[in-house]
């Protein structure tokens, strides 16, 4: 897959942190993962709508790979199958391929300095089926997005457990691809994983990727 945003340098406090998350076994015990749950926040300083700046792509994988199927979510744009202005898209990946993508009904762009952008990726398996999808998403300048499943992607697996996802996919594949200098700050709030047993776990540990991009 071509690469769709501009990888992070993490701070040495980032690093820290991932560390932590990287390291968390709770994913790898003996009882089968089926919903994980990523709690992100984004932080606008000074956008452009004229140049939909800041443009931000989010990258979330079932596997701790990009070789199979995978989840991305762009905001502020939308790059499949042409590029867009404004808005959320949630896209679907098999390894270079993109399969498919869904749009939110709003194409507003990010018009307001200092506003705050917040939503849930969430994946969740069951039936032979896995579904990726953003939910409770807010904005000012979006409003909410994600609430109805528009923002959506279900596809047939094999997986019969989510334990070999792994954090770092996310963080490492995740970032801003157009205009760094226009995000304060992009950050994984906590994870939240539920088993087959019905048990929730619940790891809070904030990491600002976008610490030490260029502008």
């Amino acid at each position: 897959m071509a690469r769709l945003t501009q990888r992070a340098t993490l701070s040495a406090v980032a690093l820290a942190a991932f560390a932590a998350v990287a390291s968390s076994t709770a994913l790898a015990d003996e009882s089968d993962v089926v919903m994980i749950e990523e709690h992100w926040e984004l932080k606008v300083g000074g956008p452009d709508s004229t140049r939909n700046a800041p443009q931000v792509s989010m990258v979330m994988s079932p596997r701790g790979h990009l070789n199979g199927d995978f989840f991305v979510v762009t905001f502020n744009h939308g790059s499949f199958p042409n590029f867009s202005s404004g808005g959320v898209q949630v896209q679907h990946w098999y390894g270079d391929n993109c399969l498919g993508a869904k749009n939110s009904y709003s194409k507003q762009s990010l018009v307001y300095d200092g506003e705050t952008v917040s939503w849930k990726q969430r994946m969740t398996l069951g039936g032979g089926a896995l579904k990726f999808e953003v939910v409770d998403g807010d904005s000012e300048s979006f409003g909410t997005f994600g609430n109805v499943g528009v923002l959506q992607s279900v596809v047939q697996t094999e997986l019969t457990r989510l334990n070999y996802y792994l954090p770092a996919i996310s963080i490492t594949e995740s970032g801003i691809g157009f205009a760094g200098n226009r995000v304060s700050s992009l950050t994984l709030q906590k994870l939240v994983w539920e088993t087959d047993g019905g048990e929730t776990h619940v790891l809070e540990a904030p990491i600002d990727i976008a610490t030490g991009l260029d502008p």
